[in-house]
């Protein structure tokens, strides 16, 4: 094909995708806003160009021809190869800092293993991490991206919701065969109970034991006893080295069960009242640095 017919087959193209999804030409015309009639005609013009078909016209329906078929393979390869370009030029003309705040277990067990991702497709972008575990003033520090575990409700703060998240008692291999934790949640009252005595912003003492004891109706386990810590990092390597049984974060234990450094003896897996969320000011919320670090976090949670 020469160059003025490629020049005029190219803006063709779009019409003959939407066609073939849809494999009507009355569908894509709603979808693009223009005839039944537009399409028909673009779709003839297209073929004309080609000089080779690319539907077949039956009593009631249109079918991709093979060589229709071979086109919008191409094509749709094509596309993708433009847009994965331009995102790469884009994301290395970013530059900048990035001051983000995160729970200090989320950053150790979630988000460092996964950075190296983020940081090769942006290296023009230097981050900073802030790791802790209550809430940020936007107005008087220097942060752009907080994530946040709690109920999602942040008053004038742009919120984005990131993953849902699921706990249940973790332990190591031998603290769970010494007091016969498998399958037996009525063990646990045996059991030294490791604690996260902040969980999430604002939460009371033993609240995630708590919740648990009452969603599995454990009314003989005192909640109120044990080990508490203020980082939930110091309760789960406590439950590794088999001081107690702590409860883990599906999210943020997963790697260490994978490991066998922890297993989940009872079975149970709950879903947690709390999400993780992230968020940002309003006005910075499509700042090109930040909408592509949320971008990448969004993606990576959907994995």
């Amino acid at each position: 094909m020469d160059q003025f017919a490629l020049r005029q087959a190219l803006p063709l193209l779009p019409i003959f995708i939407c066609t073939a999804k849809h494999q009507s030409f009355s569908k894509a015309a709603e979808e693009l806003c223009i005839t039944q009639g537009a399409i028909s005609q673009n779709i003839r013009k297209l073929e004309n160009i080609l000089g080779f078909s690319l539907f077949h016209r039956l009593t009631r329906r249109i079918m991709l021809t093979e060589k229709g078929e071979r086109l919008l393979v191409t094509v749709h390869g094509s596309l993708t190869e433009i847009n994965d370009e331009v995102e790469s030029i884009k994301s290395k003309e970013l530059t900048g800092s990035l001051n983000i705040s995160c729970p200090p277990t989320f950053a150790s067990k979630w988000l460092a293993p996964r950075l190296k991702s983020f940081t090769e497709k942006n290296p023009g972008i230097t981050i900073h991490f802030r790791c802790r575990n209550d809430l940020v003033d936007f107005e008087k520090e220097h942060v752009d991206l907080a994530i946040y575990y709690g109920k999602g409700t942040y008053p004038d703060l742009n919120v984005t919701f990131l993953m849902n998240e699921y706990f249940f008692p973790v332990c190591s291999r031998q603290y769970a065969d010494q007091f016969s934790l498998w399958k037996n949640p009525g063990a646990l009252q045996h059991c030294l109970l490791l604690h996260d005595s902040q969980p999430w912003p604002h939460a009371q003492y033993y609240s995630e034991w708590k919740l648990w004891a009452e969603q599995m109706k454990l009314t003989d386990l005192v909640v109120q006893a044990g080990i508490s810590f203020d980082q939930n990092i110091a309760a789960v390597i406590a439950a590794t080295e088999g001081i107690g049984v702590a409860l883990g974060r599906n999210r943020l234990v997963q790697l260490d069960i994978e490991a066998g450094h922890l297993v989940a003896p009872i079975g149970t897996t709950l879903l947690a009242d709390q999400s993780y969320c992230i968020v940002t000011m309003h006005e910075d919320t499509n700042a090109p640095r930040i909408a592509a670090f949320r971008h990448w976090l969004l993606g990576e949670a959907a994995q």
